[in-house]
């Protein structure tokens, strides 16, 4: 494989990078990658990757950055690998830079190929690739490569990648996925529901409808002064400094980007913006990025009439096979239909081998899958058994 590198947006051949379908999110596409080029924080590096045949055509690619410090407290290898490594090396993880490959942000990592690409290319290429991202991280002087937020099979051929420096692969997560595809309509939705979930899902349909508030679609650009407020009132109400001005530079960048693929669900009364949900199109995925309200207003179910019932009275399955979730507020979800799929998290030691203590992995994933398991099995429509979650 033919490796190529690329220190900004501009200078990534951005058509190319979005024909790698395969295994892609919103979150892999150039124009995400231009939003976070934006929001890097200073003193962060970037580079892009890219891996092409013998015949030089784009087989893979994928994102690495370094760091002098997290960017996020949920991108801190020194909390994951507390227990499982020696003092000694648990010290440098957390003294100095880190490396994070296949994205950051969005807490969800992502490797993209050719949608053609077999099985030999694909390993072929993951080698490649992590082979530069290694060389980066080195170039960088971090003490850790870390690959987050990654499905079981990314997280599996990225292990298997770096072998030979003793790579760590750690449940992390669970993001939801709401299967709409299979739902024509409410009544459908319905139908599937466990019989004891019905009621409270039709009340909220028809409480929200009772209230005369209206739903209409939208693009982020249109309104992104209407809606800085609604999302800075979310934020500031779980306890983030997060004003309106802040708000409206986050999601006016966005729309520079990614404005082209944003649909946002408007909730009015009369004239009145009462709230909103942000979604980006993605292939085959709506993906549910940002919500905010307006607390004057009583609560009539408005963020799940937004992301779940109007979505599926209005049809969206007949075209979309999913609407992504994210992490979080399991409970809430699951028992409205959304389905958990678990995220893995691979950890690499640049200078040398983490020298992790295989057992106390094996330990860690399975008290953590089975505590998922144990606060949230029973509310997953059709059950999941999350003993398959571990490695």
């Amino acid at each position: 494989m033919d490796v190529r590198t690329y220190d900004t947006v501009g200078e990534l051949p951005a058509a190319d990078w979005d024909s790698l379908t395969s295994g892609s999110t919103i979150y892999s596409t150039a124009g995400f990658q231009g939003v976070r080029e934006e929001e890097l924080p200073q003193g962060a590096q970037a580079r892009r990757i890219t891996a092409h045949d013998a015949g030089g055509a784009l087989a893979a690619g994928l994102e690495a950055y370094a760091f002098t410090r997290p960017p996020h407290a949920l991108y801190t290898p020194a909390d994951l690998v507390a227990g499982l490594v020696d003092e000694e090396r648990h010290t440098a993880v957390a003294s100095r830079p880190l490396a994070i490959g296949a994205g950051w942000s969005e807490f969800r990592g992502q490797v993209v190929h050719h949608p053609d690409a077999g099985p030999e290319q694909r390993t072929a290429a993951v080698e490649a690739l992590t082979s530069e991202a290694l060389n980066f991280a080195k170039q960088a002087e971090a003490s850790v490569l870390a690959y987050y937020y990654l499905p079981r099979e990314d997280a599996l051929d990225i292990a298997r990648a770096h072998d030979h420096a003793g790579a760590v692969v750690l449940f992390h997560d669970v993001e939801t996925v709401l299967p709409v595809g299979l739902w024509d309509d409410l009544d459908d939705y319905y139908a599937w529901l466990p019989a004891k979930r019905r009621p409270r899902a039709r009340r909220e349909v028809r409480n929200f409808r009772a209230s005369g508030r209206t739903v209409r679609e939208v693009t982020l650009p249109e309104v992104v002064d209407r809606i800085a407020p609604l999302n800075s009132a979310l934020m500031r109400k779980h306890g983030h400094d997060y004003g309106v001005a802040r708000a409206a530079e986050v999601y006016g960048r966005q729309g520079r980007h990614l404005g082209d693929r944003s649909t946002l669900l408007l909730a009015e009364e009369g004239d009145s913006p009462v709230g909103f949900a942000l979604r980006y199109h993605h292939q085959d995925m709506l993906y549910a990025r940002v919500a905010g309200f307006d607390y004057d207003y009583a609560n009539k179910a408005d963020y799940f009439n937004l992301v779940f019932y109007h979505p599926i009275s209005e049809g969206t399955g007949r075209s979309t096979r999913a609407i992504h979730l994210g992490l979080g507020t399991f409970e809430a979800k699951l028992t409205r239909g959304a389905q958990p799929v678990p995220l893995y998290t691979v950890l690499v030691g640049v200078d040398q081998p983490l020298a992790a203590d295989p057992d106390a992995v094996r330990e860690r994933n399975r008290k953590e899958t089975e505590a998922f398991g144990a606060a949230y099995a029973r509310h997953v429509v059709g059950g999941v058994d999350t003993k398959d979650w571990q490695l």
